[in-house]
């Protein structure tokens, strides 16, 4: 996955949409852009989506407390929803469709020998294709005024970053569509080209209109635009993105809300030893009455505990971080509201915080200030005085 420069750092996330957004159709939920943004950003998404919803569900799960006040308290909100509005009944009449002539994948409506399946000319796919695209208009109205009801609601949280994603042609297009008779091409187009204009104008282009300060659009619908077949199931006539759509998505998102990687203080998209020593560094200084070493954006990203301050125990987390990364493992920054904030592994107390790298003495973590002999990096153990 190809991810941009670090920008600054956020803290809390949260998340409302669709299945898109609770991974579904993924083998793993770790495939999941909410899962690849956690992983770039080490903030935990909390994430009110919810499968199959429509923009009815999500506007009535705006009401809900514990929602608002997640959003009253969010520095980016992730949107995406109204795929179910558009192409629910495009499902059923295909699924239908496909029932009703024994095809096997919706793909086999224009590649298969039609013969087999009971229809005597390639002209017969015409009135079905209209079908198709009729299904598609069904609740396209219903899903604009739904949307702008939305935007609306979200416009109350002028504190975050607000990002939508624009909705995906799931049939744009076919991967053997250059192959198709003319006859055929023709009834793609007349579902793939509907299917376009309703998303356009119910949803997309409202959202584009939309955007302002504090409002984004990820362009999802473009980056998958005569590809529907590589980012998503089309074939097999699931609505969602596939692992790749997934690792798109994450990528406009992380590039539109300018997202930053916890830890990363010195922006290299790396945390390293020397990312902890910048932060010891900047809390020696911060204790000795000079002054801190860090800019606002480069502070956001060394306070991995989110207490609001730079300290000690933050050096020590980024160096842990380092070392299992470097180590092939994972590991997740815990925050002062967070009760596992202690010994990182506290089956292994001797495991002394040192420099993860032996062969980049260069990378080595001393005190930065010997005249601050109180700033030693130790075990971060939320017990301890922070310094």
């Amino acid at each position: 996955m190809c991810l941009p420069a670090h920008a600054e750092a956020v803290r809390h996330i949260v998340s409302i949409g669709d299945g898109i957004s609770t991974g579904a159709g993924l083998n793993s939920n770790a495939q999941s852009y909410i899962s690849l943004i956690e992983d770039y950003t080490n903030v935990r998404i909390q994430n009110f989506a919810q499968e199959d919803a429509t923009t009815a569900d999500i506007l009535t799960a705006l009401d809900r407390p514990e929602i608002q006040k997640a959003l009253s308290e969010a520095d980016v909100i992730l949107v995406n929803i109204g795929i179910h509005d558009i192409m629910d009944e495009f499902l059923i009449t295909a699924n239908s469709f496909m029932t009703e002539f024994h095809f096997g994948r919706f793909t086999d409506v224009f590649t298969a020998s039609l013969a087999e399946h009971g229809f005597e000319s390639e002209d017969e796919l015409i009135p079905y294709a209209n079908q198709l695209a009729d299904a598609i208009k069904t609740n396209q109205n219903t899903a604009a005024e739904n949307i702008q009801a939305i935007q609306e609601k979200l416009s109350a949280y002028q504190n975050a970053e607000i990002v939508w994603q624009t909705v995906y042609n799931l049939l744009d297009n076919v991967e053997m569509y250059d192959t198709l008779s003319a006859k055929r091409q023709m009834a793609y187009r007349s579902i793939m080209n509907p299917a376009g204009a309703v998303l356009n104008e119910s949803i997309n282009g409202f959202l584009t209109e939309s955007a302002q300060a504090n409002v984004h659009v990820a362009d999802v619908y473009t980056a998958f635009q005569g590809q529907a077949y590589a980012y998503t199931n089309l074939y097999d006539l699931n609505l969602y993105p596939n692992a790749k759509g997934h690792e798109k998505i994450a990528e406009l998102i992380i590039a539109e809300a300018d997202l930053s990687r916890m830890g990363d203080i010195d922006g290299d998209e790396e945390i390293k030893a020397s990312d902890a020593a910048k932060a010891l560094e900047h809390a020696a200084s911060i204790g000795s009455g000079a002054g801190g070493t860090l800019n606002e954006s480069q502070m956001k990203a060394a306070d991995v505990d989110a207490d609001e301050e730079i300290t000690s125990k933050d050096a020590a987390q980024i160096l842990v971080y380092a070392a299992a990364v470097g180590s092939g493992e994972k590991y997740q920054f815990r925050t002062v509201d967070d009760t596992e904030l202690t010994d990182p592994d506290p089956y292994q107390p001797g495991e002394e915080l040192t420099d993860p790298d032996p062969n980049q003495p260069g990378e080595e973590l001393t005190d930065p200030d010997p005249n601050q002999p109180d700033e030693e990096l130790t075990d971060p153990d939320i017990s301890a005085p922070v310094v």
